[in-house]
């Protein structure tokens, strides 16, 4: 379950960014990027406004998946990688 976030709470979740790309005459891109940094390895997942029903949906994922990960991280710190490349090959749906 996604808790409610609203856009208000953006400048309190660490790791995660309000994102926009910006092509030609509009934004192509807009949503939010999870970026993790542990160890000297780094994780960047993006979650589209688009693809997940607006900003408040596609931060609550990006919020869900960085305290899941974080969670993982701390139980097995030697295990970064394995987590990392277990989470790129994820799809945003799957957290």
């Amino acid at each position: 379950m996604l808790r409610k976030i609203s856009l208000s709470d953006m400048k309190k979740e660490k790791n995660i960014t309000r994102y926009g790309l910006e092509q030609g005459a509009g934004y192509t891109f807009k949503g939010w990027r999870l970026c993790i940094t542990r160890g000297g390895e780094r994780f960047v997942r993006y979650f589209s406004d688009l693809k997940s029903g607006g900003p408040e949906q596609s931060l609550a994922q990006a919020v869900k998946m960085r305290d899941i990960m974080l969670a993982e991280i701390e139980a097995t710190p030697g295990a970064i990688p394995e987590i990392f490349g277990r989470y790129r090959r994820m799809g945003n749906e799957q957290v």
